[in-house]
């Protein structure tokens, strides 16, 4: 008989968060033990709970729960972390190497990957997605640079020509400021710019 593996989510879409536990559970050999979408409660529920593995979503709230990653490790040293996002790591600028990440997973992946990840990570192997494509960043040609943005920054680029604050982006996506300001972060990396108005002269 496999060893239960305990599960904590930290996902602030609740819906979601509830498909995926059924999901796991249904699988047999995971306990989902708990669920947040508040950053504050991952570190005491974890510390009373005591999972495995924790599933993370980078946003929570509009908060960076990165920021948390070092904090959690402290308070349960044999947890390990596995990140869930939407996002590719290269579209927010995060090394899937960071310390304290364990795994890195795309929402759009699909069932099997998943299970693949957190049974890697319970066996104390790292696991990335095999869908996260890297992508360079060194070309001078300024179209190739603007294929290189994903959709959402496309999306995002489109307003700042337009004149939108973040505020505003975020209001019309429906994300947080926190991911808009990430998203123009990266988009002026990837654009090689310094400021908005470099950016709009390339654009």
């Amino acid at each position: 008989m496999k060893n239960i593996i305990k599960i904590f989510i930290a996902e602030d879409h609740p819906f979601y968060a509830k498909g995926l536990s059924n999901v796991l559970e249904a699988h047999g050999q995971f306990l989902i033990v708990g669920i947040t979408d508040i950053p504050l409660e991952i570190i005491s529920k974890i510390k009373s709970l005591k999972p495995n593995i924790l599933i993370l979503d980078i946003n929570l709230s509009g908060y960076n729960s990165f920021e948390l990653i070092p904090e959690i490790i402290k308070a349960l040293p044999t947890i390990k972390i596995l990140v869930l996002s939407m996002y590719l790591p290269s579209d927010i600028n995060i090394a899937v190497l960071q310390k304290g990440i364990d795994g890195y997973v795309l929402k759009n992946s699909g069932t099997e990957i998943l299970i693949n990840a957190l049974t890697s990570l319970s066996s104390n192997q790292k696991y990335w997605d095999p869908n996260i494509e890297t992508v360079s960043h060194h070309s001078n040609d300024v179209f190739t640079k603007k294929t290189k943005l994903s959709t959402r920054e496309l999306e995002i680029l489109a307003y700042l020509k337009d004149g939108f604050t973040n505020k505003q982006i975020s209001q019309k996506l429906f994300i947080s400021e926190f991911t808009v300001k990430t998203h123009r972060k990266n988009i002026m990396s990837k654009m090689e710019v310094n400021n908005i108005v470099g950016l709009l002269k390339k654009y």
